[in-house]
């Protein structure tokens, strides 16, 4: 009875040495801190869209948001040269494939849209995707993967099909575009303007804005209606919803006008001059600004 318990934990072992009995390890990911103000949403059929808004989510810093079909695409489904369901689909102006996932567009001012181009255009599984969520006041930034077509064609479509969109020009990549080409496409869409507007009771003023990664973020996330607080009779301030990025400095006075990030998230407008020991982050400075007076007010980013 022994010897038999022996040759079966023999076996057993020889068993787990083949097949393997530990857990398999799971491919390392990278921890990319992200800014919570903008997403990369994709779909992808085989793979290679995947991997580019993989790229872009992480030298942007945004969020990485998967389109899921409820009914996978199998590699017959894409078998363009027969009667597949994807030549189906697209040729059916009233097909609206059904996506699995929730997909929570929110907290989002910025979306990196990404798909591959079928048939000359986005697939419909997009046009579910814009029925059921709201992108009002939200910018779409098109990607789309191609062997040669253009991403014009489907970008036009989807200005047509929902007007009230934003949708910038976007960018074509094939699989093995370089990390150059796709800094290029997300620095396109974040250059500083160098002025903002700002309404403070009724009356609208500019913003004469600093280049830094402050500026850059606060732009994404405009317009912005926000209730202001009274401090020391000397400036308004409020907390974003949002940190911002911050690069702060004592800047030793305070001048009427400016415009400060205090800490990563306390937006500060200052209405007068004075010395000062906090540190700051600059955003910009207002010209003729008048004394705000001692309440609370309401100021639009725009």
């Amino acid at each position: 009875m022994r010897k038999r318990t022996i040759i079966g934990l023999f076996i057993l072992l020889s068993i787990c040495m083949i097949t393997g009995c530990t857990k398999k390890e799971e491919p390392e990911k990278k921890n990319i801190i992200t800014n919570g103000n903008s997403a990369v949403i994709y779909f992808s059929a085989t793979g290679i869209t995947e991997k580019i808004a993989q790229r872009i989510a992480e030298y942007s810093k945004s969020d990485l948001i998967e389109i899921i079909p409820k009914e996978e695409y199998t590699k017959q489904d894409l078998d363009y040269n027969k009667d597949c369901r994807a030549n189906k689909e697209q040729s059916d102006s009233e097909a609206r494939p059904e996506i699995k996932n929730q997909i929570d567009i929110s907290t989002y001012n910025t979306i990196y849209l990404g798909y591959p181009i079928w048939w000359g255009t986005n697939p419909k599984i997009i046009l579910t995707l814009l029925d059921t969520y709201d992108f009002t006041n939200k910018t779409i930034i098109p990607f789309c993967t191609s062997g040669s077509t253009d991403i014009s064609g489907s970008v036009i479509d989807l200005r047509n099909y929902n007007t009230n969109l934003t949708i910038k020009d976007g960018k074509r990549f094939s699989a093995n575009d370089s990390d150059e080409k796709i800094q290029t496409f997300i620095n396109q869409y974040n250059e500083v303007k160098n002025e903002m507007k700002v309404v403070i009771q009724n009356e609208e003023y500019r913003i004469e804005l600093e280049d830094n990664d402050t500026v850059k973020q606060l732009l994404n996330i405009i317009p912005l209606e926000l209730q202001m607080n009274e401090l020391n009779g000397n400036e308004k301030y409020v907390y974003l919803k949002n940190p911002l990025p911050t690069n702060s400095k004592v800047p030793e006075r305070i001048e009427k006008g400016d415009v400060m990030l205090f800490g990563d998230n306390c937006l500060v407008i200052f209405y007068k001059s004075f010395e000062t020991e906090y540190s700051y982050t600059k955003i910009g400075h207002i010209d003729n600004l008048p004394d705000l007076g001692k309440d609370s007010i309401t100021i639009e980013l725009k």
